[in-house]
C-alpha cells in the first residue's frame, strides 16, 4: 500500500511541468511570429513616387532612401552595371517597385534589422546529376568517364560504379564513356539514374576482308590479323612494307639486298616454306597482284593478312604461303573532305664501323705481316711520321715519298702518312627526305569517289655519289550504283618511281673497296685533286645506273544484286609494268703533275676506258577476270554464305637489252654514238592461271562455326597431264563466350573462341617456267670466243644447242598446314588477344633426282622427291584504357617463334651436312668447330700441335692461334667423313633462323597530344663470321685487310686476354694456311644477332578545334617522329643486326637509315 501511494503522489507534479513548458514553448513561438510579422510589416511600409525613363540601379536605391527611412547595404560594383527603364510609380509601395527589379537583375535583398536591407547577387547551386553506371548484367563498372557536353566539367565513376558530377544548367547533356562499351549521351536529370552502357561490339563486328569478301571478326575460323589504316598513321614510314614490320604476328619484314633510297624488303609469313626460296606471300591491291613498295601508304585503308590453308584457300596456286590484302582508301556519302599529309626528314646511318687511325692501321698490319711473312711493312720512322701528322697535320707534307706520275695500287701502298677516315669521307652526316599526299574524297548515295596524288623523294647519304629517288603515286576510285540492282567501280592507280646512282655495276665494289683502304692513303693528289685510289672520280665521271618504273592498274567491276541477299561480281582487271634502265659507265678522270688530265678505269669496277652505255627496256601484261557470285540465308539461328567462282591469269613479259662501247661522246651516249662493240638480246615469257573456287561458310547464332573451301586449279608451268590440281580445307571454332553457362559464370571474359583448320594448297613457283619441257638455247659465235672458235669458209654460223635434262612429270608442291587458335577478349574489352599453334608440311619440293652415271653427260632435272616441315606459334595481345576523359593509353606485346625441318631429301649418305640439305636438317643451321680459348703460352702451342691438324693446316699452331678442341678424341683435328654421324670434330655450333621474333607497341594521349612507340626485335639468332670475312677479322689477305677499332683488341704478349686471335696478311693464294688456324666457324667466335631496336617514337598534338575553325579547317595534327633510333644488340658493333645478310660480302652494304621528321595532317 505504501508503495503504490508514493508512485501515485507523484504524477501531479510531473504533469505541471509538462505543462508549464508548453506554455513556455507557445509563448515564444507567438513572439517569434510576431517578429516576423513585424518584419514583413517593414519591408511592406513606405510608399514612393518615381518617374524616369532610364536611371542607374544604385541612383535607385539612393532615391528611395530618400522617401523612406530605409538604409540600402550594397557592393558598388555588383550593381553599378545595372541601368533600370522606364521606372513609374505613382505612392506605391518601394519593396512592388524593387521586387520584379531584383529579380530581373538576379539580385535580392534581405532586411537585417532596423529598416537596414543587403542587396547583394542571388547565389544559385549548380543542378548536381547523380548516377550508377553498370553493364548489360547489372554489374557497376568503375572508371567510366562522366563529362558536361560543351564544358570541361569531368569526373569518373567510384568502385561502385556511382558518381556525382556539378553542371551548368538543367539542359546540359551528360557524355558518359569507357572502354570496351558503346558510349552514351543522356540528359540531366535530378533523380538518380542507373545508366546502362552496352558492350562495344565493334570489334566483333569489325569487317575482316578474306578473299573475296569480308566477315565479321567474330565469325573468322581460320588465322586471319586485320590491321587498319589508323594503326599505320601512327607510324608516317613512306614505304608500306616497311610499315606493316612488327605489327603483324607472323609477318616477318626483313631489310633486302638494297638498303639505298627506295629500299626493299623482303616478306615471308610463318617462316620457311620451301628450299627452292619461293616461299614469298601473295600480295593483292584491291584484288590485283601489285607490288606493296607501288602503294602511298597513305591510301590504305586497311591490310589482311592471311596466314593458314583455310584462310588462304580460295586464292588456291598463288596463296602457298600466305597471303595479304589491301584494300586503299574510297569514296563515302557526304561531305567533301580534302586532306593533305606533309613529311620532311633528315636521314643518317644508323650505324658505321669506327674506322682506326694511321698508326693503329700500320700496327695491325705490321703484326699481321710479322706473323704470317716475319716482315713489317711499316718501319718505326713511318709510324712516327704517321704520328706526327696526327698530332699536327701541318707539320710536313703527306706526299715526300709519293710519285704522283705513278698511280700504283693503293692497296698495297705505305708509302702515305695521311689519316684517312675513309668512311667519314665518303657518308655525309645528313641526308634529305620529303613525302608529301594530297587527297579529296566524297559522293553522294547514288556515286562516291575517292583521289590521291602522292610525291616522295629521297637523298643518299653518299657525299660524292648523287643517289636520288623519287616515287609519284595517282590513285582513283568511283563506285557509283547505276540501278538499284546494279553498281560500277572503277579504280586507276598509277606508281612512277626513278631511282639514280653512280654506283652503275660496281655498287659491291665500292662497297668492298670503302673498307678495305689504307687510311694513310691520302684522297687528294699533291695539288689537292681528287686521286684515283679516292674512288670519287668515278663517282663524279657522270657513271649513271638510271632506273624508271612505270606501273598503271585499272581495275573495273560489276555487283549485280538480282535478288535479296545474293550478289554477282564481274571483275577485269588489268596491270602495265614498264621498266627503263640506261646504265651508263664513264672512266674517271684523275690529273698529272704537269695539270694534264687522265682518264682510268679499274677492271674491278667494269668500266672500259672508251666507256659503255647499255639500255634495258621491258614490259610487264597482267590480266586477270574474276568473276565470282555471293548468296546469303538465314533461317532462324542458322546463317549461310555461299561464294563460289572463277579466276584466271596471264602474264606476258617483254625485254629488249642492247649496249655499245668505245662512245663517241660521254655527254650525250647513245647506242648509235659508239665505235666499239655493239650488242641485243630479247628475252620473252608468259605463264597462266586458271582456277574455279566455292566456299561455304556456316554459323549457328554466332556460337558454332563452320567454313568449307576448295579450289581447283591449273598451271601453265607443268605439263598437260599434271596441270591439274584440287586443294581443299576446312575450318571451324567455338565460341563459348555466347553460351549462357559461360556468361554468368565468367563474367570478366567478354569473348572466348576456340577456332582449328586444316588445309592444303598448291605452290608451283618453284617449278620455273618451262622446266617440263625441253629448252634450247641459241649460241651466235662471237670474238670474245663465244660458242668456240671453229672457223670454216665464212667462219662459224650460229647453232642451236643440245637441251639439258629436263623432267615432264614435275607437278605441284603441296603445302598442307593445321592451326589451333584461341582468340579472347577480357576486363571489359580492355584486353584483347590471339594464340595460334600451327604445322605446316610442304610436299612433294622440287629436289635432286638419285644419282646418275658420269655417262649422263649432264646435270639431272629435279624431281618432287622432298619435304619440309615448319612448326611454330603465335601470341599477340593488346591492353588499351581511358584512365580519364583525357588521359588513355595502350600497351601491345607480339611473340611468334618458329623452325623448319627437312623432313625427305635425296641425300642418302647425307654428305655435306653443313652445306647440303639432308633428311633431319633444320633450315639455319651453323656447323663448326667447338673453341673456348685462344692458345696462351708457348708450352700450350706444343702441347696442341702434337694432334694431327693437317686437315686445317700444314703450319704449326702458336700463341694467340685458336684451340679447336678434339671433340671425338680422336687426336685429329678434321670433318671426319664430311657426312652426317662422322663429323669428326664439327657439330652444329648455332643457328642463323631468327627465333622469338617480337615487338612492343605502346601508346599514351593526353587531351590532344599522343605518343606512341613501336620496339621491334629478335630474341635468338647466331651468326658466324666467314673465313677470310674481313669486316668480323680485319686480317686476311694484303689487299683486303681491314681495320676497325674492335680489331685492336688482338692476341700479342702485352695482350694475352685480348677477344681476337692473331692477326695473320699474306698474299692472297698462300693466306688460308695461316687463318684456317684462327678464322674457322667455331663457337668462340659464334655471334648473337639478337636486338631491339626502336623502330618508330611519333609525338604528335591535335590543334583545337576552337582555334582552326575560322580557317576552314576541319582538322589539323602536327608530329615528329623518329626511325631505328635506338639498337640494343650484343653483335659486334661493325654490323647492323639486320643487314648482316647483304651485301658483297657481310657488313659491305650502304647502310640502314635513321630518319628524323617533321610533319602535319590537315583536313579540310
Amino acid at each position: 500500500m505504501k508503495k503504490n501511494s508514493h508512485v501515485v503522489s507523484h504524477v501531479p507534479i510531473l504533469y505541471y511541468l509538462k505543462w508549464l513548458f508548453m506554455v513556455k514553448f507557445t509563448l515564444l513561438l507567438i513572439v517569434a511570429l510576431g517578429y516576423n510579422s513585424y518584419a514583413n510589416s517593414t519591408l511592406a511600409q513606405g510608399n514612393i513616387t518615381l518617374k524616369n525613363k532610364s536611371i542607374k540601379f544604385k541612383t535607385l536605391l539612393q532615391l528611395i532612401e530618400k522617401q523612406t527611412d530605409l538604409r540600402f547595404i550594397y557592393n558598388d560594383n555588383q550593381i553599378d552595371k545595372f541601368v533600370i527603364s522606364d521606372v513609374n510609380a505613382i505612392k506605391k509601395p518601394w519593396n512592388e517597385l524593387l521586387e520584379p527589379i531584383l529579380e530581373k537583375t538576379g539580385l535580392k535583398m534581405q532586411e537585417i534589422n532596423g529598416g537596414r536591407i543587403i542587396i547583394s547577387p542571388i547565389v544559385v547551386q549548380d543542378p548536381r546529376f547523380h548516377g550508377k553506371i553498370i553493364d548489360s548484367k547489372g554489374e557497376p563498372l568503375p572508371g567510366v568517364s562522366i563529362k558536361e557536353k560543351g564544358s570541361d566539367r569531368s569526373t569518373l565513376t567510384n568502385e561502385k560504379g556511382e558518381f556525382t558530377i556539378a553542371v551548368k544548367n538543367t539542359q546540359s547533356t551528360i557524355l558518359i564513356s569507357s572502354v570496351g562499351f558503346v558510349s552514351r549521351e543522356v540528359s540531366y536529370s535530378s533523380a538518380f539514374q542507373s545508366i546502362q552502357l552496352a558492350e562495344d561490339l565493334a570489334q566483333l563486328e569489325e569487317v575482316v576482308v578474306v578473299g573475296y569478301g569480308a566477315q565479321k571478326r567474330v565469325n573468322l575460323t581460320g588465322a586471319v590479323s586485320a590491321i587498319s589504316g589508323r594503326e599505320l598513321e601512327n607510324r608516317p614510314v613512306v614505304n608500306a612494307t616497311q610499315s606493316l614490320q612488327g605489327i603483324v604476328p607472323g609477318l616477318n619484314v626483313s631489310v633486302g639486298g638494297n638498303t639505298k633510297p627506295g629500299q626493299s624488303f623482303n616478306l615471308n609469313v610463318r617462316g620457311v616454306g620451301n628450299i627452292s626460296g619461293t616461299d614469298g606471300p601473295y600480295v593483292l591491291v584491291d584484288g590485283m597482284e601489285m607490288s606493296l613498295a607501288d602503294i602511298n601508304p597513305s591510301d590504305i585503308e586497311n591490310i589482311s593478312v592471311l596466314k593458314d590453308a583455310s584462310a588462304s584457300a580460295i586464292y588456291g596456286s598463288r596463296a602457298a604461303y600466305g597471303v595479304i590484302l589491301v584494300t586503299t582508301k574510297k569514296g563515302t556519302a557526304g561531305k567533301k573532305v580534302i586532306s593533305f599529309t606533309g613529311n620532311t626528314g633528315i636521314t643518317s646511318p644508323v650505324r658505321l664501323p669506327d674506322m682506326a687511325n694511321s698508326v693503329e692501321f700500320a700496327n695491325f698490319f705490321n703484326a699481321a705481316t710479322f706473323n704470317a711473312l716475319g716482315t713489317k711493312q711499316y718501319s718505326e720512322d713511318k709510324i712516327a711520321l704517321l704520328q706526327q701528322y696526327i698530332n699536327d697535320p701541318s707539320s710536313l707534307s703527306i706526299f715526300p715519298e709519293v710519285n704522283t706520275n705513278n698511280y700504283a695500287s693503293w692497296e698495297n701502298s705505305a708509302n702515305g702518312i695521311a689519316n684517312t677516315n675513309w668512311f667519314n669521307l665518303h657518308y655525309k652526316p645528313t641526308a634529305l627526305r620529303q613525302n608529301y599526299t594530297l587527297n579529296m574524297s566524297g559522293g553522294n548515295a547514288g556515286t562516291q569517289f575517292y583521289v590521291s596524288a602522292g610525291y616522295y623523294n629521297e637523298e643518299g647519304i653518299l657525299r660524292y655519289a648523287d643517289i636520288d629517288y623519287k616515287r609519284y603515286n595517282f590513285n582513283s576510285s568511283v563506285s557509283s550504283d547505276l540501278t538499284s540492282w546494279l553498281k560500277l567501280k572503277a579504280n586507276v592507280k598509277y606508281t612512277r618511281s626513278n631511282n639514280q646512282t653512280p654506283l652503275a655495276g660496281y655498287e659491291d665494289m665500292f662497297f668492298h673497296n670503302l673498307a678495305r683502304m689504307r687510311p694513310n692513303v691520302s684522297p687528294y693528289d699533291f695539288y689537292g685533286n681528287w686521286n684515283e685510289q679516292s674512288m670519287v672520280p668515278y663517282l663524279q665521271s657522270g657513271t649513271k645506273d638510271d632506273l624508271t618504273n612505270n606501273t598503271l592498274a585499272i581495275l573495273s567491276g560489276l555487283e549485280i544484286s538480282p535478288l535479296k541477299n545474293w550478289k554477282i561480281f564481274a571483275d577485269l582487271n588489268y596491270r602495265l609494268d614498264n621498266d627503263a634502265n640506261d646504265i651508263l659507265k664513264l672512266p674517271g678522270t684523275i690529273y698529272g703533275i704537269d695539270g694534264a688530265s687522265y682518264l682510268v678505269n679499274r677492271s674491278e669496277y667494269n668500266i672500259p676506258l672508251g666507256g659503255s652505255f647499255e639500255r634495258k627496256m621491258n614490259s610487264n601484261n597482267y590480266l586477270t577476270p574474276n568473276i565470282y557470285t555471293n548468296y546469303k540465308l538465314s533461317l532462324d539461328n542458322h546463317n549461310f554464305d555461299v561464294t563460289a567462282g572463277f579466276q584466271q591469269e596471264l602474264d606476258q613479259f617483254k625485254e629488249i637489252y642492247t649496249s655499245a662501247s668505245d662512245l663517241i661522246s660521254f655527254d650525250r651516249p647513245g647506242i648509235d654514238l659508239s665505235t666499239g662493240t655493239k650488242s641485243s638480246k630479247e628475252a620473252r615469257n608468259h605463264w597462266a592461271t586458271r582456277g574455279f573456287f566455292a566456299r561455304l561458310n556456316y554459323n549457328f547464332d554466332q556460337k558454332y562455326l563452320l567454313e568449307v573451301n576448295g579450289r581447283y586449279d591449273g598451271s601453265s608451268r607443268f605439263a598437260p597431264d599434271n596441270r591439274w590440281g584440287f586443294f581443299p580445307s576446312v575450318s571451324a571454332a567455338y565460341n563459348i563466350s555466347e553460351e549462357s553457362f559461360f556468361k554468368d559464370e565468367v563474367s570478366w571474359v567478354n569473348q572466348l573462341k576456340i577456332r582449328g583448320s586444316y588445309g592444303s594448297l598448291g605452290n608451283q613457283a618453284g617449278a620455273g617456267l618451262y622446266a617440263y619441257s625441253e629448252n634450247m638455247s641459241i649460241i651466235v659465235p662471237g670474238a670474245n670466243g663465244a660458242g668456240g672458235r671453229y672457223y670454216f669458209e665464212n667462219g662459224r654460223e650460229s647453232y642451236i644447242n643440245a637441251p639439258g635434262a629436263f623432267n615432264p612429270l614435275i607437278t605441284w608442291e603441296t603445302v598442307r598446314s593445321a592451326n589451333f587458335g584461341l582468340d579472347f577478349t577480357a576486363f571489359k574489352y580492355r584486353l584483347t588477344g590471339a594464340i595460334d599453334i600451327y604445322q605446316r608440311n610442304t610436299k612433294d619440293m622440287l629436289g635432286p633426282s638419285r644419282d646418275v652415271a658420269d655417262l649422263f653427260g649432264t646435270v639431272p632435272a629435279k624431281s618432287n622427291n622432298a619435304d619440309l616441315r615448319t612448326r611454330g606459334w603465335e601470341v599477340n595481345v593488346k591492353w588499351r584504357d581511358q584512365l580519364s576523359e583525357d588521359w588513355s593509353y595502350n600497351l601491345g606485346l607480339i611473340l611468334t617463334d618458329y623452325k623448319s625441318m627437312v623432313t625427305k631429301y635425296q641425300n642418302p649418305t647425307k654428305f655435306d651436312p653443313s652445306g647440303q640439305w639432308y633428311e633431319g636438317k633444320t633450315s639455319g643451321e651453323i656447323w663448326g668447330y667447338t673453341a673456348n680459348q685462344l692458345i696462351r703460352t708457348q708450352a700450350e702451342a706444343d702441347a696442341y700441335n702434337e694432334l694431327d691438324q693437317s686437315f686445317l693446316s700444314a703450319r704449326d699452331w702458336i700463341p694467340g692461334d685458336v684451340m679447336y678442341l678434339d671433340i671425338n678424341n680422336d687426336g685429329k683435328i678434321n670433318n671426319g667423313t664430311n657426312r652426317l654421324g662422322d663429323m669428326g670434330d664439327i657439330s652444329i655450333i648455332g643457328n642463323s633462323t631468327p627465333r622469338y621474333s617480337y615487338s612492343i607497341s605502346g601508346g599514351l594521349t593526353w587531351k590532344n597530344l599522343s605518343m606512341n612507340m613501336l620496339w621491334q626485335g629478335i630474341g635468338k639468332r647466331d651468326f658466324s663470321p666467314a673465313v677470310a670475312d674481313a669486316y668480323f677479322w680485319g686480317a686476311g689477305a694484303l689487299a683486303q685487310v681491314t681495320v676497325f677499332k674492335q680489331h685492336l683488341d688482338y692476341f700479342s704478349e702485352s695482350n694475352p686476354d685480348a677477344y681476337y686471335p692473331n692477326p695473320y696478311a699474306a698474299p692472297a693464294g698462300a693466306i688460308n694456311s695461316y687463318i684456317n688456324k684462327t678464322q674457322l666457324s667455331s663457337t668462340r667466335y659464334l655471334q648473337s644477332a639478337a636486338y631491339l631496336r626502336l623502330k618508330n617514337l611519333t609525338i604528335s598534338y591535335n590543334i583545337p578545334k576552337s582555334l582552326i575553325q575560322r580557317w576552314k579547317f576541319e582538322r589539323i595534327n602536327v608530329f615528329v617522329s623518329g626511325e631505328n633510333l635506338l639498337t640494343f644488340s650484343p653483335l659486334a658493333k661493325m654490323f647492323d643486326p639486320e643487314t648482316i645478310n647483304g651485301g658483297s660480302g657481310t657488313g659491305k652494304i650502304y647502310p640502314l637509315s635513321k630518319v628524323y621528321s617533321f610533319g602535319l595532317n590537315v583536313n579540310f
